[in-house]
């Protein structure tokens, strides 16, 4: 409440941004998928399908559990894709913060990710060259690039 006694109002939700909905049933959906819930309904599903053998028989129960399956697994891969892509921003955005603080971080670095493939592998090997030196402590990337 605010101090007048009111309820503040809620942001209106644009249609566009009804696909941010999803961000917190990714992140639900890969924790639950990587902590010990996930492994227990691994587990109980293999037990239902082996229980299900028992009653209607192994054709009948593999249809059934492979139709679940299959449909769990194609929703989860997007949702934890969605998950990962998340976390792997944040990353990103951590050690770009980290290069910049950093007064002898080379500002190529900054936003590597966003670059060529070869650019990258190339940077890479500057800085296996860099290793191969043996004093890496004392130098920086740019340091490779104009020797």
């Amino acid at each position: 409440m605010s101090e007048n006694g009111r309820v503040p109002a809620t942001p209106a939700v644009h249609p566009w941004r009804t696909i941010d909905r999803f961000e917190s049933l990714a992140e639900r959906a890969s924790k639950f998928a990587s902590g010990p819930w996930g492994t227990h309904v691994g587990f109980a599903l293999i037990a239902f399908w082996l229980g299900a053998a028992l009653v209607v028989g192994w054709t009948e129960a593999y249809g059934i559990v492979d139709e679940f399956v299959t449909m769990s697994s194609f929703l989860l891969l997007f949702l934890l894709q969605r998950a990962q892509a998340k976390d792997g921003l944040a990353m990103q955005v951590k050690l770009n913060e980290l290069l910049a603080a950093v007064q002898k971080a080379s500002p190529t670095l900054i936003n590597l990710e966003d670059r060529p493939e070869e650019e990258v592998r190339a940077i890479h090997d500057r800085f296996q060259e860099l290793e191969s030196r043996g004093n890496h402590a004392s130098e920086s990337i740019e340091d490779v690039q104009h020797a």
